[in-house]
């Protein structure tokens, strides 16, 4: 047994703990985070659908493209994009 350093092994698994409690709490909040993310989208699909709002369509349509970065983001919603403007130009 050294005389010296026989404390830092306690104290590094202290740092391990508590590095580890923190992940935890990093990814509860990412996880809270997606869920407000998931349920705003389905609000706005919901007023979408509904046409709750006046214009929302046409918004939408016009700044959804642009919003997004990733061209395979882009391909997923231009179906959509396609579609809200025929919804908007019918009204």
């Amino acid at each position: 047994m050294s005389l010296l350093g026989g404390n830092d092994l306690k104290e590094q698994q202290k740092i391990n703990e508590l590095e580890l409690k923190i992940n935890r709490e990093k990814q509860k909040l990412d996880k809270k985070l997606t869920r407000q993310k998931i349920l705003l989208g389905a609000f706005l699909v919901d007023a979408l659908e509904k046409n709750a709002l006046d214009g929302l369509k046409e918004y939408t349509a016009d700044n959804l493209l642009d919003f997004l970065t990733r061209q395979t983001d882009k391909d997923l919603m231009a179906d959509l994009v396609k579609e809200l403007r025929s919804e908007a130009s019918a009204i």
